[in-house]
């Protein structure tokens, strides 16, 4: 029998349906057809922490560093249950392949080989490797299945990334909290990132505004010489529109250039990140979640990918792809203009070159479902972003006449552009923004002609600052981070990846925010003065964007063979020992206020020893922790916990607190993981351990004053 390995319960579900597997069994996975499909819930396996290696790293002592373990593996505390049930069907008499069919990327390939190398399993291997979840595509997959070793550079390089950013964070944090007496959460590519929220706010700090002024016709022309267009000096402003006024003006230059523009690129995640931000106001991890989503229901193809292209044996499937939005009636006008105009199915939308392990996102061959689901307003919302974009990329080229004029007037000249579209394309479904509207005008004038201006008028302006970071313009600049290094090696690598992946730049964001660093003001995105106390504190070296650059173009020469996993992290482990020798020889400042500007306000008292409890969020979860976690308390706990994901509900910040002010908390519409049935019980805290004998944080339910055996 053949076992699958799904990364989710609900691909595990589709995946069932198309192999006919429909019997479940004893351990939840469905049968049939000479396949058992199962199922992970994400990471099931994570590196150990430095205290599980050696009782003595529970105290950060500087003394300790660096910390340079052999790598081990261990469950994640909360999803024991399923790891135990994996092991058994992986390693079961039954099983004689298995089929991995976790996410097609770098971050599914990392939790099944955890998995697999974690259990010891040694049974053979294929891999599914699939951009959608709709029948046709798993199908196709399983008719096409990869060797796994295909995808060994993929996990080499995924591995790695785990191993430098595990002794990178965890070395440094450790490293910068001894030496300024204060939590210094510090990350390979996040620390790089707030570096870059802290300079623009220093330049906006440091900034000094000065007026201008220009001087104006009444058809929009503005003065300008050799030299300059504006005056910093209002009089000569005022004097030379003196000079003009009442004067004839002559046009002296006109010439009219047709010319094309393009229309924009299919999505990549984050082009789809930056689209939701500016137009729906969504975060990046908001945007991501409900890609997910759609995902899973089928409706748009895989999220993660950092392409805006498609290959080549996509471009047969798109004229019926168009076809099947006419059942959406606000998509029905634009399916027939777009079918009356033909596609445009050029090298912009096709090339196999630049579609990397997942083509640009698109919809499915089961998009018209869409029509009879309930979507939520925010599903809604995205599908119509990328059903529009969609459209759009395969709309003929927008058209238009652009005109210069300069005129003079008493020997001072002006000058205006105007647009004249001639043949809309795909603009026709793109509203024009005001800096667009300002240059379609009317104006119709021939060369030596001469005419009287109504107004002339000096209009005042001030210099600005360069603006706040919003969610949008911070993802572009992370994807466009080559126009920020002056290394040109370095520029040409990452002008082609960005400063972390699509799958991560939301959670980096996410992660800057819930340390404190950082804080959401409407859109814009602010250092709070703990991530600008932080980032003047260190080095060059530890927050620099060409240090993390340069690391990601480490881990691509593995991703391409060229470089070995020993030589890159050799590389990483010797520049962390060379930072931390620097920084004990020096003399550090202390920061007295731990609590600076931006950190939340703690949810209540640790039940253990009394201290602050706060939220933070990793790799997009949520995590409740004592503020003397992990010097000299255990209490850390996970929203996650499997104790309420089993009984379907998750840890929330309201439920904890509850939990916390008054030690218990009653919660209704707990699910019976056997019967179904729902039920409400009181939930409160208690003490175990885990399999190594480390105290941990569990959960325990009662009904009617009494405690239920079994709890965890």
């Amino acid at each position: 029998m053949k076992l699958v390995v799904a990364e989710k319960p609900s691909v595990m579900r589709d995946i069932a349906a198309v192999l006919g597997a429909t019997t479940r069994n004893s351990d939840g996975a469905l049968c049939g057809n000479g396949y058992m499909v199962t199922s992970a819930r994400g990471h099931l396996v994570r590196l150990k922490e430095p205290n599980e290696y050696d009782e003595k790293y529970k105290k950060w002592e500087l003394a300790d560093l660096p910390i340079i373990p052999v790598f081990q593996l261990v469950p994640i505390e909360s999803a024991a249950d399923v790891l135990c049930t994996l092991e058994n069907l992986m390693n079961s008499s039954d099983i004689d392949e298995i089929i991995e069919a976790t996410d097609a990327g770098r971050e599914g390939e990392c939790i099944f080989r955890y998995i697999y190398d974690y259990i010891g399993c040694t049974k053979p291997v294929t891999r599914l490797w699939i951009s959608s979840m709709t029948e046709a595509s798993i199908r196709a997959g399983f008719d096409s299945l990869k060797p796994v070793s295909d995808y060994d550079k993929l996990y080499n390089a995924g591995f790695t990334r785990s191993k430098i950013d595990w002794l990178w964070g965890m070395n440094l944090t450790r490293l910068y909290t001894n030496c300024f007496g204060t939590k210094c959460s510090i990350g390979r590519v996040r620390t790089a990132v707030l570096n870059m929220l802290v300079m623009r706010e220093n330049e906006i700090k440091g900034f000094t505004k000065h007026p201008f002024y220009k001087i104006k016709l009444d058809n929009g022309a503005e003065w300008f010489d050799d030299e300059q267009d504006s005056f910093e000096d209002k009089s000569i402003a005022e004097r030379k529109a003196d000079k003009c006024r009442n004067q004839p003006c002559k046009v002296v230059y006109m010439n009219a250039q047709p010319k094309k523009e393009n229309r924009p690129l299919l999505f990549s995640l984050t082009s789809l990140q930056i689209a939701a931000n500016d137009e729906l106001g969504f975060s990046a991890a908001k945007t991501l979640a409900i890609m997910q989503s759609l995902y899973e229901k089928k409706l748009l193809t895989y999220p993660r990918t950092d392409s805006n292209y498609l290959t080549d044996d996509m471009a047969a499937v798109l004229p019926e792809r168009v076809r099947m939005l006419d059942c959406f009636e606000d998509m029905s006008a634009a399916v027939e203009w777009l079918t009356n105009e033909g596609l445009n199915i050029d090298s912009r939308i096709i090339n196999n070159s630049k579609a990397s392990d997942h083509h640009a996102i698109i919809p499915t061959e089961n998009i018209g479902n869409a029509v009879n689901m309930e979507l939520s307003s925010d599903e809604k919302d995205v599908l119509s972003l990328v059903l529009n974009r969609f459209v759009v990329a395969l709309s003929p080229q927008h058209e238009y006449t652009e005109i210069e004029y300069i005129f003079d007037i008493a020997g001072e000249q002006f000058k205006c552009k105007t647009k004249t579209t001639t043949k809309i394309g795909w603009r026709r479904f793109v509203k024009p923004d005001d800096k667009e509207k300002d240059k379609i005008g009317s104006l119709s004038y021939s060369e030596g002609e001469i005419f009287d201006v109504k107004k002339i008028s000096v209009t005042t302006g001030e210099t600005k600052p360069p603006q706040r970071f919003t969610e949008s313009s911070l993802l572009k600049a992370m994807e466009n981070i080559d126009r920020r290094i002056e290394d040109k090696e370095l520029s040409e690598y990452v002008s082609e990846r960005g400063l972390g992946t699509p799958a991560t730049r939301a959670a980096i964001i996410e992660k800057i925010i819930a340390d404190g660093y950082a804080e959401r003001d409407g859109k814009k995105i602010t250092p709070t003065a703990t991530g600008i106390t932080l980032i003047s504190l260190i080095p060059d070296e530890v927050k620099s964007i060409e240090m993390t650059a340069a690391m990601e173009l480490q881990l691509a020469a593995i991703q391409n063979g060229t470089v070995s996993t020993d030589d890159v992290i050799n590389s990483i482990t010797n520049r962390i020992k060379a930072i931390i020798e620097s920084e004990k020889s020096k003399e550090h400042t202390r920061v007295v206020n731990p609590k600076a500007a931006g950190v939340k306000a703690p949810l209540g008292k640790c039940p253990k020893c009394g201290g602050a409890v706060y939220k933070y969020v990793r790799d997009n979860k949520a995590v409740f922790y004592c503020e003397n976690a992990p010097k000299s308390c255990f209490f850390r706990v996970y929203e996650d916990d499997y104790f309420f994901l089993s009984k379907g509900k998750k840890l929330t910040e309201g439920t904890l607190k509850t939990m916390l002010s008054k030690g218990e908390v009653k919660i209704s519409g707990l699910k019976s993981e056997k019967t179904g049935k729902t039920y409400d019980a009181l939930v409160s805290f208690t003490d175990r351990t885990d399999k190594n004998g480390n105290a941990k944080v569990g959960f325990v339910m009662r009904f009617d004053d009494k405690p239920k055996k079994g709890g965890r």
